[in-house]
């Protein structure tokens, strides 16, 4: 590690462990990931997590440890296959610093080989939990965030957050540096004569988000509030896609100032997570935590992506509502 390191690195390395070797070099703004197709580092890291969010937490497999640098699987299987010879029933490796029958044995039982293995993985899963509160960027919160997550995954119970449905395949939608274009200019209500916008609601008639149509790639979305998938809290300012034929919706109403439709988030299959936007990040830290993608919209000329707000979108979702 190095001063130059980006905080998430740090503090993963410091208390829980390294970083995968990719997710570093991203994180770490290495050139090849400063291009006109991916951006940024960051944007990059986000797009390697949404492989993740896209899928399921499997009791049964591993390959969430794949985020890190030589995490031991071996040591995590091995407690889960020994976990009855120990009085214990465990079939989920994921969220054992939470497992009130893990927590009660550590108490009690003797040391030995299996106690030690067992308490490493523990304390190493205790570590992650929460790390984002250590963290002072943030945009280093939102990745903590996101990585503990994948390991340690929520429900929308625990939460209070709306769970999205996932779909199976990835539509053909792009995420490209320049997806926040039209949203940008939908903030400032500047949508294009043939531009539509749909509101995807909760059971409270509340936006989630907002998908724009006939503006660049149709059938992309921002979230406007938290939203979990696969066990995985998503922040506002998430970019989705989604793949429907909205004529065969049923239930849903005109909006009442721009073109398009209100409708719950259940009336279409699900959603895909393609990465975080700039807009995810508020206006102060933009440049700093998108660099060469942030120095990109510039260049561009989009809409002012360095003082627009995620509130101005959400303002424009609600002035649709009845």
């Amino acid at each position: 590690m190095t001063s130059a390191d980006h905080e998430v690195l740090g503090l993963l390395k410091n208390s829980v462990q390294p970083l995968s070797v990719k997710l570093s070099e991203m994180l770490n703004e290495h050139y090849s990931h400063q291009t006109e197709r991916r951006g940024c580092g960051y944007t990059q890291a986000t797009r390697v997590l949404a492989e993740y969010v896209n899928s399921a937490r499997d009791s049964e497999d591993f390959q969430d440890l794949k985020l890190f640098e030589n995490w031991e699987t071996k040591q995590l299987r091995k407690i889960i296959e020994h976990s009855a010879t120990h009085h214990l029933d465990l079939s989920d490796w994921h969220n054992l610093d939470q497992n009130t029958q893990v927590q009660a044995y550590l108490a009690v039982a003797d040391d030995g080989e299996y106690k030690t293995a067992l308490d490493t993985e523990y304390r190493r899963q205790a570590a992650l939990r929460n790390l984002s509160q250590k963290a002072t960027l943030e945009e280093s919160k939102l990745i903590c965030s996101l990585i503990e997550d994948v390991l340690l995954p929520k429900s929308a119970a625990n939460t209070g957050l709306v769970e999205l449905n996932n779909i199976s395949d990835k539509p053909k939608v792009g995420s490209c540096p320049m997806a926040e274009n039209f949203f940008l200019k939908i903030a400032h209500r500047q949508l294009l004569r043939q531009g539509e916008i749909n509101i995807f609601v909760d059971d409270d008639g509340q936006p989630l988000l907002m998908e724009k149509m006939n503006m660049g790639d149709d059938h992309s979305c921002i979230s406007l509030k938290p939203l979990i998938m696969n066990g995985i809290r998503l922040p506002v300012g998430s970019l989705f896609s989604v793949n429907y034929d909205r004529a065969e919706v049923a239930d849903k109403r005109p909006n009442k100032e721009f073109k398009g439709y209100v409708m719950h988030h259940t009336a279409i299959n699900g959603f895909w997570f393609l990465r975080l936007t700039t807009l995810a990040v508020s206006p102060e830290n933009r440049k700093r935590a998108f660099s060469t993608h942030f120095e990109q919209q510039v260049a561009n000329g989009l809409f002012s992506p360095g003082t627009t707000e995620m509130q101005q979108l959400i303002n424009v979702a609600l002035s649709q509502l009845d």
